[in-house]
């Protein structure tokens, strides 16, 4: 199932910038931070920014907008650790 909506997610990601709100009302997907996860973990370099939107009431909101920063994949994905040195 969550390769499903990883497919999906990576494919609207290719079309533009998106927030967890919007990947829920256009996607469906419930909990994007855990596909954005799976996908980076993919090595798929996607970029969070955070970025201010009115929320219901009309204060504003700080939300995390999902891009898509390339179209290439990393060979090896960014694991905790990595590029640290052993004494």
């Amino acid at each position: 199932m969550h390769e499903d909506q990883n497919t999906k997610l990576l494919a609207a990601l290719k079309q533009k910038p998106m927030t967890a709100v919007e990947i829920w009302m256009e996607l469906g997907i419930a909990r994007a931070s855990a596909r954005v996860h799976d996908l980076r973990n993919q090595g798929f370099n996607i970029a969070s920014t955070p970025i201010t939107v009115p929320n219901r009431d009309g204060d504003d909101c700080r939300v995390a907008q999902y891009r898509l920063t390339d179209q290439q994949r990393t060979l090896l994905p960014e694991l905790p650790g990595r590029g640290v040195m052993a004494a």
